[in-house]
């Protein structure tokens, strides 16, 4: 039998509520998002990090390397642990198990709908878009991606000192919060994630 991306997607998703549901973790919903600004649907090319992914460019969402293939978005109102691909160092405690999970959350290809806080900046120094990533047509139990993360145990609540916290900074950080307490995810073996 043949599945579908969208069998598979749901069927990854489904696998995602179970862990989170055996952890003792329940799907933590966020605000209204009426201080929310959408932009067009695109499509994951790439998970480079437990908080960062790559989806291809669009009219809204222009090319942000130099051979135009991809659009570089950080998740807002998280951090997971980095992976460090260009110090010369060690991944920190937690970041390939941060970025796998994501990889297993939004698979290659996967329509992902790129959301805006109005009280957020919309890019970073790096040139990166700061937004939510939520899942197009599929049944997760999470409200986003970022939501994933923190619920899961792979990623903290955090902003920028001095920039006003995100609309969904607070349901991220209680969370993130219930991971921790329940030992869920890297919270066993690592004492951060991310900051």
């Amino acid at each position: 039998m043949t599945k579908t991306l969208k069998d598979v997607t749901r069927i990854a998703l489904g696998a995602l509520f179970a862990v989170a549901t055996l952890a003792g973790c329940t799907a933590v919903t966020g605000p209204s998002d009426m201080a929310a600004e959408a932009v067009p649907v695109s499509v994951l090319v790439r998970v480079i990090d437990g908080d960062t992914i790559a989806v291809k460019p669009t009219a809204e969402l222009p090319a942000t390397n130099e051979n135009g293939t991809e659009h570089v978005v950080r998740l807002l109102g998280i951090d997971a642990p980095e992976m460090n691909y260009t110090s010369g160092t060690a991944p920190q405690c937690g970041a390939q198990d941060s970025t796998s999970n994501l990889e297993a959350t939004l698979l290659k290809d996967l329509r992902v709908t790129i959301t805006y806080d109005k009280q957020s900046d919309h890019t970073d120094r790096y040139g990166r878009s700061l937004a939510y990533v939520g899942f197009e047509n599929t049944e997760s139990p999470f409200t986003d991606a970022a939501m994933a993360q923190a619920t899961l145990g792979y990623a903290e609540a955090w902003y920028p000192k001095g920039e006003p916290a995100p609309a969904r900074f607070d349901s991220y950080k209680k969370a993130a919060a219930a991971a921790r307490s329940e030992g869920a995810g890297s919270w066993p073996h690592c004492n951060t994630q991310g900051r």
